[in-house]
């Protein structure tokens, strides 16, 4: 018999969005799988970033592989801190940190912020991976619903409500995943505001700040800079998920000591990836204007016009950025995670359940549009319609 594992990890529960890219990875052999499930650009990464970390590798393979500062790259860090004022967000490359993802960001980021008995404020419906590292044998998630009548909106009203004398930070996600709500300013500001009343923290997840296809992204941290731990992605703008890289940024001090946390968990990130992500700032801008936007913003049409037609009694909110259509099964028989278990099994469709969103999200799915063809996206809401049919 093994020894006994800590209380911490039989508190965590295993992602089941990551669950179910286990199994798809097993069925990844069956090209009638039409999945709706993940969370992956369906796009090559520029032809210049693929070309940089090629020429790193022949020019000295020795160096293209070699260890960086916890931090990451000074080239890199300028590169980032340039993009950021440049987009209205004044950052100086000092606050800057590499990570491993934004999930690594954001798990650094709560541990380097959450005492214990401390409390989070989270949406409800939003992503699935806050809890994880927030809840650590130490916080306590407060969970704030968030309607579809109000455009799944986190209001200021909202998270006035929400607070108590032991809440430590507030987390927005903006574009959000499930909902693709983009916050509007007013909220932004508005929150910022609760934030530095209350000597609260921000930790803003802007994963998909890049990914918008009306509106625009509202920096946090230009509001409350001296209380706000942003943290951002290069998996979905510049296409490399698998490269696994990240940064955060914030108050020197909180940035500080994040770093000292990443020693001990990464050591330091990967440097061909650094060399990838430095190279795609030479090419940001026309890859998301030319490439990215255009032709995930067709693919969102495809599936909002063939749900509209095809699934009447679905209600959704049209997405303005992110990936995703989170709708709404109505009046179906099922429980949405069983709807979800035998559409796969039935009609080779992967969708995600409402449910692991938050309590709001129960009886609604997640479809992802990015993910497949226009004529696959097409094939699967059709499965979906005669799945319903037959129920």
């Amino acid at each position: 018999m093994s020894p006994i594992l800590s209380s911490a990890e039989s508190s965590i529960i295993e992602s089941p969005i990551r669950r179910i890219a286990q199994l798809l990875e097993k069925a990844g052999a069956d090209p009638d799988i039409i999945s709706f499930g993940g969370g992956a650009p369906s796009l090559a990464p520029p032809k210049e970033v693929v070309n940089a970390m090629i020429s790193s590798l022949k020019k000295d393979a020795f160096k293209a592989v070699s260890y960086t500062s916890t931090k990451g790259l000074p080239s890199l860090r300028e590169k980032i801190a340039g993009d950021l004022t440049r987009s209205g967000d004044a950052v100086e490359p000092s606050q800057i940190a590499l990570t491993t993802g934004a999930t690594g960001g954001l798990f650094t980021a709560l541990e380097d912020i959450i005492n214990p008995g401390e409390e989070i404020v989270v949406s409800d419906p939003t992503y699935v991976g806050y809890e994880g590292p927030a809840l650590i044998d130490r916080a306590k998630i407060r969970r704030v619903p968030v309607k579809k009548e109000n455009d799944f909106q986190l209001t200021p009203d909202l998270v006035n409500e929400a607070i108590t004398k032991k809440t430590k930070a507030i987390i927005i996600l903006s574009p959000d995943n499930p909902t693709g709500r983009i916050q509007k300013k007013k909220n932004v500001k508005g929150i910022a505001d609760i934030a530095k009343d209350n000597n609260l923290w921000i930790v803003s997840d802007d994963t998909y700040k890049d990914i918008i296809y009306e509106g625009s992204h509202t920096y946090v941290h230009k509001y409350a800079p001296e209380n706000t731990i942003t943290a951002c992605a290069f998996s979905k703008s510049s296409s490399l998920p698998g490269l696994r890289l990240g940064y955060v940024y914030g108050p020197k001090e909180a940035i500080n000591g994040i770093t000292k946390l990443s020693q001990y968990i990464m050591l330091c990130p990967n440097k061909l990836s650094q060399t990838a992500a430095e190279s795609f700032y030479s090419v940001k801008d026309s890859y998301l204007k030319e490439s990215v936007i255009p032709v995930y913003k067709k693919k969102r049409e495809v599936m909002g016009e063939m749900i509209k037609k095809h699934l009447p009694i679905c209600n959704y909110v049209k997405p303005h950025g992110a990936f995703y259509y989170f709708i709404d099964l109505c009046d179906s028989k099922l429980d949405d995670e069983e709807f979800c278990n035998r559409l796969l099994e039935e009609r080779k469709v992967v969708a995600i359940p409402g449910k692991y969103f938050g309590n709001e999200g129960k009886g609604h799915i997640r479809l992802t549009f990015v993910s497949e063809s226009e004529k696959r996206i097409e094939e699967g809401v059709l499965k979906i319609k005669d799945f319903m049919e037959e129920l």
